[in-house]
């Protein structure tokens, strides 16, 4: 598969990056885990992999577009309620990289390319899933301080079923791509008790995994996944009809210069 290489305006990685409180290169290659030599060319506009940018702005918590300095929809906001997809690249995956993955988010999206599935193939699958379920926990837990020896036996024991399913796997001619992406939501925000909604707009990202079980004469390194509701690179306050502020991620993205009296009480409230 060709690397498809992409440039970003002269320096809009570093604007984005602002935006997100990142006010240094040395913090932006802490955030992304990309040296800093390619962090500065690209911000300087030198062409760099798409994989690499789409990697920096899953780190980011922002779309692609942010930094290529481009909405999806031109019309920036009106196509807001609309549910968007992408593209992601996959790496074939044994036990150690499988448990990598599923460490960092207890989200995952399966496809599974089979025809037909046996009972054998079916209750690995299920092991598999509930396994990763049970590492993400582990790993999310931390410590106990009151049975540590149970809890290590334990954090073995799930590492062993991870390893044993994907050996089980590869007995039936079946192989693990996997990868990870950055999924948005998005709604109003209701006050205890009060039907109506207040002009508050969030939208909240999320990191998810997506694993694509296919046979193991089948390439298949890409998957195409529903990413939610990504915010646009810039709002049209007339498509905001009845919203003062649009928060992302907790932070304000868009405000009008006046706000209602009952939203400005409700921010004032820690939440």
């Amino acid at each position: 598969m060709p690397k498809v290489m992409i440039s970003i305006p002269e320096g809009n990685l570093l604007r984005v990056a602002e935006a997100k409180s990142i006010m240094t290169l040395s913090a932006l290659k802490e955030k992304t885990r990309v040296d800093r030599k390619t962090l500065r060319s690209i911000n300087a506009g030198q062409p760099v992999k798409q994989t690499t940018l789409q990697s920096i702005a899953d780190k980011l918590r922002v779309p692609i577009s942010h930094l290529l300095n481009e909405d999806k929809n031109e019309h920036a906001g009106s196509d807001i309620n609309e549910h968007q997809y992408r593209e992601i690249k996959l790496q074939q995956l044994d036990g150690a990289a499988l448990r990598n993955l599923a460490g960092e988010t207890d989200e995952i999206t399966w496809s599974l390319h089979i025809d037909q599935i046996s009972v054998e193939v079916e209750a690995i699958l299920s092991n598999l899933g509930d396994s990763l379920r049970h590492w993400y926990f582990h790993l999310c837990m931390g410590p106990d301080e009151t049975d540590n020896l149970k809890q290590q036996i334990s954090y073995i024991k799930v590492s062993a079923d991870i390893e044993k399913s994907v050996e089980e796997l590869a007995q039936h001619k079946l192989k693990i791509f996997g990868g990870t992406y950055v999924s948005w939501d998005k709604g109003p925000v209701f006050r205890s008790g009060d039907p109506k909604p207040l002009p508050l707009l969030k939208y909240k990202s999320e990191l998810r995994a997506a694993l694509k079980i296919t046979p193991e004469d089948k390439a298949s390194p890409t998957i195409r996944v529903g990413i939610g509701w990504a915010p646009p690179r810039e709002f049209v306050e007339s498509n905001l009809v009845g919203i003062d502020v649009v928060e992302v991620d907790g932070t304000t993205f868009w405000s009008r210069s006046a706000i209602s009296k009952e939203l400005e009480e409700y921010l004032g409230i820690p939440f």
